[in-house]
C-alpha cells in the first residue's frame, strides 16, 4: 500500500515540477519576444531581431498553443524595466545564434538531400 502511494507522491511532484519549469521557458521565451520587438526598429538589429521574434514566438506557440501571447507580452512589457531589455537581448540572442550554429554544423550532405526537388 505505501509503495503506490510513494509513487503518486512522486508522479504529482514530477509533474509541479515540469509545470513550473514550463512557467519558467515561457516567461524568458516573452521577455525574448519584448527585447526583439524594442530592437526591430532600428535598422542595424532589424533582420536579427525578426528572426529572433519569429523563432521565439515559435516556442512560444509550440509549447501552449492556448497561450494568449498579446496578454503575455503586455504583462512582460510592464514588468519589464527598459534597462533590462540590452541584457534579455544579449541573452536571448546568445540562445539563438546557439541554435543557428547547430543547424548549419550538420553535414552538407544532409543539407543538400532537404532541398526542394530532391
Amino acid at each position: 500500500m505505501r509503495v503506490p502511494t510513494i509513487l503518486a507522491v512522486a508522479a504529482t511532484l514530477s509533474m509541479a515540477g515540469a509545470a513550473r519549469a514550463d512557467e519558467w521557458s515561457t516567461g524568458a521565451d516573452l521577455r525574448c519576444v519584448v527585447a526583439f520587438t524594442a530592437l526591430v526598429n532600428n535598422p542595424t538589429y532589424r533582420e536579427a531581431a525578426a528572426s529572433g521574434i519569429f523563432y521565439y514566438v515559435g516556442r512560444l506557440e509550440g509549447r501552449d498553443p492556448t497561450l494568449d501571447l498579446a496578454k503575455g507580452l503586455k504583462q512582460v512589457r510592464g514588468a519589464m524595466m527598459v534597462s533590462q531589455y540590452a541584457g534579455e537581448a544579449q541573452r536571448c540572442g546568445a540562445e539563438l545564434k546557439a541554435k543557428n550554429d547547430a543547424l548549419r554544423a550538420m553535414s552538407p550532405a544532409a543539407m543538400d538531400k532537404r532541398g526542394v526537388g530532391n
